[in-house]
């Protein structure tokens, strides 16, 4: 699957710019987000966080451009409720997951946790193309793991080649 088409590229600059930002503690009225804010901002956006995580360490490196990735996907579905402290509390317990239970049961479990939701499924699919191409580089582990991605988040071949065609 060519995962390095220009809706990808453009995808990965606006997510690596987005992450290397300085980090927003404030909701977009310039509140500070609640603890239940915050606790849902979590919950919703931790299937995205390991699924993009298990891109970034599959090839056993944390790429600075994917973690840049990472965040800026991060700091996007969260509307930028999450300091930078919470995003690497989040990837630290997506390493624990990972290292614990494995790149394929985790993904399983994603894919059942995303699986009432089109969208959602698709949406983490699409990042974690990006991510895969943070480093300008598709090395083998990481188009091998896309292609589970798709598999366990039942997007079909033909499906996934339309979300990552340019538009």
């Amino acid at each position: 699957m060519n995962l390095n088409t220009s809706l990808v590229q453009r995808l990965r600059v606006a997510l690596v710019d987005s992450g290397r930002l300085a980090p927003d503690t404030a909701t977009s009225a310039g509140q500070p987000a609640g603890p239940d804010v915050h606790a849902a901002a979590l919950e919703r956006i931790y299937p995205f966080a390991e699924t993009l995580y298990l891109v970034m360490m599959i090839d056993g490196e944390a790429d600075a451009a994917e973690v840049d990735a990472i965040h800026g996907a991060i700091r996007i579905l969260s509307n930028g409720l999450l300091a930078d402290s919470a995003l690497e509390a989040i990837l630290e317990r997506c390493r624990e997951r990972a290292a614990l239970r494995g790149a394929g049961a985790c993904l399983q479990e994603i894919g059942a946790r995303l699986s009432s939701d089109r969208l959602d499924r698709e949406t983490a699919f699409t990042l974690a193309a990006a991510v895969a191409m943070a480093d300008d580089e598709l090395r083998s582990a990481e188009s091998a793991l896309i292609d589970d991605i798709c598999e366990w988040f039942g997007i079909s071949g033909k499906r996934a080649r339309v979300l990552l065609q340019d538009a």
